[in-house]
């Protein structure tokens, strides 16, 4: 899904977070800013190191090079072994549009989340989710080690 139908969609989300939602400052404007920043870059090919935290089994906190040409994810390797990541843990490790969408759900279905965004290219850079507070071993943790373009 190209990017500019990802921010049609995040319009419909954040429509479904209330009315406020785009005061200077929170986190949907936040979103929509990042995205709109990454959108404008106009970055298609590029690899972006994917950490993710969780309680969630294999492979959590082995970091991933994702590899995207012309918008399209076209490998996923572990960075320590240079082998790839199984298919079945492949949607784990998200590209920028796909880290994007880890958001937005965040925003609708889970308690507590906290994102930073690249202040240039607006990717985020880490992703904390609290999918029920108080619940145990129910959160995960997304990190990017940054963009490098092709």
């Amino acid at each position: 899904m190209r990017l500019r139908t990802r921010l049609i969609a995040l319009g419909a989300v954040l429509a479904l977070l209330g009315g406020c939602v785009f005061e200077p400052g929170s986190p949907a404007s936040r979103l929509a800013d990042a995205m709109q920043r990454w959108d404008r870059a106009g970055i298609r090919d590029y690899e972006v190191t994917v950490s993710v935290m969780c309680f969630c089994g294999f492979p959590a906190g082995s970091p991933v090079r994702v590899r995207v040409e012309d918008g399209v994810v076209v490998s996923r390797t572990f960075v320590d072994s240079g082998d790839p990541v199984p298919a079945q843990f492949a949607a784990r490790f998200p590209d920028v549009p796909g880290l994007f969408v880890e958001v937005q759900k965040a925003y609708v279905e889970a308690d507590e989340v906290e994102v930073r965004f690249d202040s240039a290219l607006g990717f985020p850079t880490v992703i904390d989710v609290d999918r029920t507070r108080n619940a145990v071993d129910d959160e995960v943790r997304w990190t990017t080690e940054g963009v490098q373009r092709l």
